[in-house]
């Protein structure tokens, strides 16, 4: 099954770091689950200098790049309006 690495930047408002708190619980029960299911590769938050979560890394394992988007769609980085701009690139793991 392709592999894919999702690429997302927060918002950059005053609240965005308040609204990835609010949810982030959800957020990584939901990444639990999908690792669980081996979806889920690996995934992390992007580190501003200032040691402030501003955006996220994942590669996620699905049929193609429809139920990718799809996938990141029920995120609750998005529907928590955490997520802005979301890349999505092809990608191959090479060693874990």
């Amino acid at each position: 099954m392709p592999q894919f690495l999702i690429l997302a930047e927060d918002f950059k408002d005053g609240e965005a770091l308040d609204r990835r708190l609010a949810v982030r619980e959800q957020h990584l029960e939901r990444a639990r689950n999908e690792q669980a299911k081996g979806i889920l590769k690996v995934g992390g938050a992007t580190i501003s200098d200032a040691g402030k979560m501003h955006g996220s890394m994942l590669v996620v394992e699905l049929e193609n790049q429809d139920a990718v988007k799809q996938w990141i769609a029920e995120d609750p980085y998005v529907t928590g309006r955490v997520w802005d701009e979301i890349r999505i690139e092809p990608f191959k793991i090479a060693i874990i």
